[in-house]
Formats: C-alpha cells, sequence, structure tokens
C-alpha cells in the first residue's frame, strides 16, 4: 500500500505566498531551469515536509540520478558545516574551524559536475538552516562563477516561499 502525499494547499489567507511560488519558480527567469530545481529540491529537504516536497516535485519534476546524487552532496554537506561554522562564530577556538576538521572531501574530489547548481543547494540549505556562514560563502562563489544578484536573489526567494509553505503546511495540520 503506498501513502499519496498532497501538496501544500494554499487557502485565502496564504494567496500572497502561492502567488509569489508561483512566479519565482514558473515566471521569472533569472535562474536557470537546472539550477532552480536543484535550489527547490535542497530547500524543501532542509524543509523536511513532505508536502513541501511533493509541491516541488509537482511544479519542477523528480530528480535524474546524477541531480540526486549532488543534491545529496550539498543537503548532507550543509547538513554538518551550518550548525559547526554558526557554532565558531559564537566561540573563539583555535583550532579547528576548516572543511579538514569535519573530514569532508574537498569539493574536487567528490566531482559535482554543476558547480552553480550545487552551490545554489547549498544556499538554500543554508538559508532554511540558518546556516549564514556558508550562506555566505556559496553565495560569494555564485558571483564569483558569474552568476547574477538578480539570479540569487530569485534564489533567495524561492526559498523563502517554500519555508513560508512549510508553515502553511504545519498550520493546516494544527488549526
Amino acid at each position: 500500500m503506498s501513502v499519496t502525499i498532497q501538496a501544500v494547499c494554499f487557502s485565502a489567507e496564504s494567496e500572497d505566498q502561492e502567488a509569489l511560488l508561483d512566479s519565482v519558480l514558473t515566471e521569472q527567469v533569472f535562474l536557470s531551469q537546472a539550477n532552480r530545481k536543484m535550489l527547490a529540491w535542497a530547500a524543501a529537504l532542509a524543509c523536511r515536509d513532505q508536502s513541501v516536497i511533493a509541491l516541488v516535485k509537482n511544479c519542477l519534476g523528480a530528480l535524474a540520478e546524477n541531480e540526486k546524487r549532488e543534491l545529496l552532496f550539498a543537503v548532507n554537506r550543509m547538513s554538518v558545516t551550518n550548525p559547526y561554522f554558526v557554532s565558531r562564530g559564537v566561540i573563539d577556538l583555535a583550532a579547528g574551524g576548516t572543511l579538514d576538521a569535519l573530514s569532508l572531501r574537498s569539493f574536487e574530489d567528490i566531482k559535482v559536475t554543476n558547480e552553480i547548481a550545487y552551490h545554489y543547494a547549498c544556499v538554500g540549505v543554508s538559508m532554511v538552516n540558518g546556516g549564514y556562514n556558508c550562506f555566505r560563502s556559496h553565495s560569494s562563489s555564485l558571483r564569483q562563477l558569474g552568476e547574477t544578484d538578480q539570479a540569487i536573489d530569485q534564489a533567495l526567494r524561492i526559498t523563502a516561499a517554500l519555508m513560508a509553505a512549510r508553515q502553511i503546511s504545519f498550520n493546516q495540520t494544527v488549526l
């Protein structure tokens, strides 16, 4: 028996959030389709809400195997680096503070094929997790790779809209 997960059901009280989500996922084209898909899937996974994941899958499609691989690298790495570097910002330590200290393989070793999409995925996860040190680093990498402020802003709005969808989904379960 399989369980069907319903995507978020937007009510009249959340029509602004629905309009934002629709606009940034389907109408605005500052982000390429591949980067938009990777960012949205990463943010949805970080939201940890089945309805949000279903919404992204319905809007942007399922992931191909190579997309899953790169998405999982981004999400899994941010699950370590976000809390680690946030915590290091609160305490002054003379040890650690590097990716090597976390036993993470180098970026070259994991052989990511779409570096820009990877960084967008990391931006989305870091925004959801509040990992702003990583967020800043990956946003800077995107700029160095030639991404425009409009594209980065679209990524931020997609993530914010998905976080709103998560809140709306939660509201529906308790009210």
